[in-house]
């Protein structure tokens, strides 16, 4: 086996919905909208009605912050002596998985219309991909495996 040959390098990133710029253009709409709306019932004396639109603002944007921070983090699959998996969430913050790949199962599994792919190696789970959809989780599941079987020919070629 050639020392630190790379049998695959893979990135994953959630689907994202929305860029920054549509995320900054949907969030003045909404700001625009309750203030206009607060503004009509506070005039007509109905001011709690004020009071709860500016929460629901609130609310709104903070899943909006929320939705786009996770479209931030991804994994990163690497296979050579080793299958690695790095683990990045939106603050940068990496977490790196080690795993023997001579012993490793791959399971999809799908519940309704989402899933995610489990790496088990030696009684230890790993799971991954639980942003991306079925036909995706597949195809990875395909591509670590072919990965893995040219590894395992080399590996048995320079014994």
């Amino acid at each position: 086996m050639v020392k630190n040959r790379k049998y695959l390098d893979l990135v994953l990133y959630p689907n994202r919905s929305l860029t920054l710029t549509s995320l900054i253009l949907l969030a003045l709409i909404f700001t625009l909208l309750s203030f206009l709306i607060s503004f009509y019932f506070i005039n007509n004396g109905a001011w709690p009605v004020g009071v709860f639109l500016f929460v629901d603002l609130l609310i709104i944007l903070l899943a909006f912050k929320i939705n786009y921070n996770s479209s931030k983090k991804y994994e990163r699959i690497i296979l050579n002596e080793k299958l690695l998996i790095k683990k990045i969430n939106f603050k940068g913050n990496e977490r790196t998985i080690k795993i023997e790949p001579s012993w490793l199962r791959l399971k999809v599994k799908c519940h309704n219309n989402s899933g995610h792919l489990e790496i088990i190696s030696k009684g230890k789970s790993q799971i991954i991909g639980n942003y991306l959809n079925i036909i995706e989780l597949k195809k990875l599941a395909k591509e670590i495996k072919k990965a893995l079987i040219i590894r395992e020919k080399e590996l048995s070629l320079n014994f």
